[in-house]
């Protein structure tokens, strides 16, 4: 199911892109945004930034929302429906979270900025629409029609020490990230450019919205205009946490963005992250072949399918995100809208 929908995104970027106009550039860069699987949203991990410069004195804000649905469970004993253990749930809840961003350019190839969120976890309410919509389809429900629906329980076991439990709807302020972004290669085809990164321990591990200590990162970030109407994306990096039980994660990204139009671009994505847990205790007997279990350095492969709508100095973003080639290690669904705003601060001195 998660393949035949990455098919049918790749499908329908590449036919968008017959027509464009090959005389002009309209990439609007990868699509922006946290993962919210919880191991990894404790965590700093890269927001998928642009390699371009922009313009010097350029300043920039966005407010982005994400909507998750999680659930998983790993007892096999299954037997009727709306049998509910907590011991049997790894993770059962839905989320929301708002974002708010600024960043701003001090010269064409220096950028500064900092991202905030508001986490908000509760039982939820789409539980019944999803088990629709999968029955009207004949689609599996992954177990859920087994379990009391618009439920909250999370308990993700690890062998690092990390207490990520959660048992009642909460709301909390979490990190702050600080970065900044230096374009140092920049030609007609081709943008390089170093990330750095700090983490500032603004959330609250007992509420999931952050792991109480500081990180760091270092990455490189590429932007290929392969073609008039064709951009590719590639980024590759560390975040080293400081916490003293986490591993160090590594952070990357590939993407195709097809713009065949200056207001609209369509954008498919890889992000992949290594595990900055491992859990040994539990052996995941519900589908042992897919090795769900956390182990040191394995990867999260997640899959984004969006589009990106731009006009003047506005930018709006709408994409999915689903784990798509190792399942269970991320959410069930993420949903991102974002909208933001560039404009030139010399102009309004």
């Amino acid at each position: 199911m998660k393949f035949a929908l990455l098919c049918m995104c790749i499908c329908l970027l590449s036919a968008a892109g017959i027509n464009a106009d090959s005389t002009t550039d309209y990439s609007k860069g990868p699509l922006f945004g946290k993962n919210m699987f919880i191991p990894l949203l404790l965590h700093y991990n890269f927001p998928s930034l642009s390699a371009k410069s922009g313009e010097k004195f350029d300043f920039q804000y966005h407010l982005s929302t994400y909507y998750v649905q999680d659930v998983y469970f790993i007892t096999e004993t299954l037997s009727s429906e709306r049998q509910y253990k907590k011991g049997d749930i790894i993770r059962d809840y839905e989320s929301w979270v708002a974002e708010m961003g600024l960043a701003y350019n001090f010269m064409k190839q220096l950028q500064i900025g900092l991202d905030m969120r508001v986490f908000s976890y509760y039982g939820g309410f789409l539980d019944p629409v999803i088990e629709s919509f999968h029955g009207f389809f004949n689609l599996p429900n992954a177990g859920r029609e087994f379990f009391l629906q618009n439920q909250l329980y999370i308990n993700i076991p690890n062998d690092n020490g990390i207490k990520m439990f959660l048992d009642a709807p909460v709301t909390s302020f979490g990190d702050i990230d600080l970065w900044g972004k230096w374009t140092f290669l920049e030609n007609k085809y081709v943008s390089l450019g170093a990330l750095g990164a700090f983490k500032l321990p603004t959330g609250n591990l007992a509420k999931l919205s952050g792991d109480d200590y500081p990180d760091a990162a270092l990455g490189l970030l590429m932007d290929f205009r392969a073609a008039k109407y064709i951009s590719i994306f590639a980024q590759a990096g560390a975040v080293i946490p400081f916490n003293g039980m986490s591993y160090p994660m590594f952070n990357g990204l590939l993407g195709l963005e097809l713009h065949p139009w200056e207001f609209l671009s369509f954008n498919v994505q890889s992000n992949i992250k290594t595990s900055p847990i491992s859990d040994h205790t539990i052996d995941y007997p519900r589908n042992p072949s897919l090795g769900t279990n956390f182990r040191k350095f394995t990867p999260q492969i997640n899959i984004l399918g969006g589009l990106i709508i731009r006009h003047k100095g506005f930018k709006f973003q709408f994409y999915f995100e689903e784990d798509a080639i190792i399942v269970y290690h991320g959410t069930d669904i993420t949903f991102n809208m974002m909208i933001s705003h560039t404009f030139s601060l010399k102009k309004h001195t």
